[in-house]
């Protein structure tokens, strides 16, 4: 059986000083948490009074694809075959689920290469949404 009511150093409530052990020194409790206002630079856009400091952040851009000859034809074949894994969308003519659909998740893993697959598919005539 351990001793619950044992004191266990500087962490009673009503302590005016206690140990900090970022300094190692013994400080004034209610010094701790008071400090100085950072200055706030006026030519300084990107602090903001209440969310602080505000990183700048670039804007994402698309990699454009630099398959060429046959590396492009193998890609657009490779990428068709895996757009026919995923579920495809029901033709409201024929009742069957022959309408490949291009999902926004597969349009984002595959973002760089979307200009030359599209333009594959219409080619070919293979329906797609």
């Amino acid at each position: 059986m351990g001793n619950w009511k044992k004191k266990k150093g500087n962490i009673g409530r009503n302590k005016q000083r206690r140990f900090n052990r970022r300094t190692g020194k013994v400080e004034n409790f209610n010094q701790r948490n008071r400090r100085a206002e950072p200055q706030l630079n006026k030519s300084n856009e990107n602090h903001h009074q209440s969310r602080g400091f505000i990183p700048e952040v670039k804007k994402r851009t698309v990699r454009r694809c630099t398959c060429e000859g046959i590396d492009l034809t193998l890609k657009n074949q490779r990428l068709l075959e895996l757009l026919r894994k995923e579920p495809r969308g029901f033709d409201a003519v024929s009742g069957a689920a022959n309408v490949l659909v291009i999902t926004q998740r597969f349009r984002r893993i595959h973002a760089r290469h979307m200009k030359h697959f599209v333009a594959f598919l219409r080619e070919h005539d293979i329906r797609y949404c």
